[in-house]
């Protein structure tokens, strides 16, 4: 299938490592050129040189928003335009609700939310004056359904996938909106959290992934690379006819029907 994506220009946000490093390579490999984000100027960097020329990156707190601005800015004048947004951060300190500080509480606020939103609100004009354009969110099933020890992120993940459903039809029918809602995907943060919060007494912490990997209907954690697939087809040509959606990439964790 011709995912049409060859020459399109894509905006990675948290793309040093993990989810958001996989779909940046896989946007590449597609044939995309690419700008990629994170905090870290050195790792970001990196990322960019391993993946090759068509990548270029600059490190930017998107909790910030001059820093979200002047990254849009900086992608534009990179690129010339924008066809595809990736809103992804990284994962907010585990913790329950009673013990997450005022602090962490607006930090994840202005990570999760605020910086989709500032970046989707500069992007859709843009992707407008030339032609159409793709926005995918990187949620978690946590916006469908809370996940032990990950109280912010039960918090604003729903509210990202609140604000991509209704971003979706005021952005129509230019620009095409979708969330995906993953879990049990194999990250640094996931055997954080497995070591830290899901792990039995005596266990170690690949004996906690294994455990939790066998409460997965399809048996096992899934890969970057396998989320990357489902948000550059999301982001593709091939998924024209879909906006609005969130798609759960989870191995069948998710009970609900819709």
């Amino acid at each position: 299938m011709d995912l049409g994506l060859q020459g399109k220009r894509a905006l990675v946000t948290a793309a040093s490592k993990g989810l958001g490093r996989a779909v940046a390579e896989s946007l590449a490999a597609e044939g995309c050129l690419v700008c990629i984000s994170s905090r870290d100027a050195d790792a970001i960097a990196s990322v960019a040189q391993a993946i090759g020329p068509r990548v270029k990156a600059r490190a930017a707190d998107i909790s910030i928003a001059a820093e979200c601005d002047q990254l849009f800015e900086w992608a534009l004048g990179e690129m010339g335009g924008l066809d595809i947004l990736i809103n992804n951060t990284g994962g907010p300190p585990a913790g329950g609700v009673l013990e997450v500080s005022d602090e962490q509480w607006r930090h994840a606020f202005d990570s999760i939310f605020m910086s989709a939103l500032r970046l989707s609100r500069a992007a859709i004009p843009v992707m407008r004056r030339g032609g159409g354009g793709s926005i995918v969110n990187l949620a978690s099933l946590s916006a469908k359904q809370p996940i032990d020890g990950i109280a912010l992120s039960n918090a604003f993940r729903p509210a990202l996938v609140g604000m991509s459903k209704t971003l979706a039809r005021e952005a129509a029918p230019e620009v095409r909106v979708n969330s995906i809602a993953t879990e049990h995907i194999l990250t640094d943060r996931i055997r954080d959290i497995a070591g830290r919060i899901w792990g039995k007494s005596g266990e170690s912490v690949e004996e906690t992934i294994e455990r939790k990997g066998h409460e997965v209907p399809l048996g096992r954690y899934g890969t970057p690379k396998e989320l990357a697939n489902a948000a550059v087809f999301l982001a593709s040509d091939a998924a024209s006819y879909i906006t609005g959606v969130t798609l759960a990439v989870d191995g069948g964790l998710d009970r609900g029907l819709f």
